[in-house]
């Protein structure tokens, strides 16, 4: 595992990471490392997400059907409409 020896935390930030460091019952630093790991895992999850979506969207135009980004706003919003009603 890669080591630092420094990393600045902005002020305040510090007392945020330190409290939840004692709930959890960690150092601020396995609090700050569970931090980021959760950060960086939820941004891939995030970058998996939009490029399933890529894939489908190009798949989808191969058969000529062709999705905007409006066209989905219009769909999730007719969803939530759909879902209210309900």
């Amino acid at each position: 595992m890669a080591t630092s020896d420094t990393v600045t935390v902005p002020h305040d930030l510090f007392p945020q990471i330190e409290g939840r460091a004692r709930a959890a019952g960690t150092t601020v630093d396995a609090q700050t490392t569970e931090l980021l790991t959760r950060a960086l895992a939820e941004e891939m999850r995030e970058r998996n997400l939009v490029n399933e979506v890529r894939k489908e969207r190009e798949a989808l135009a191969s058969r000529g059907v062709y999705l905007t980004d409006d066209s989905i706003r219009q769909a999730i919003q007719w969803r939530g409409t759909q879902v209210q009603s309900q």
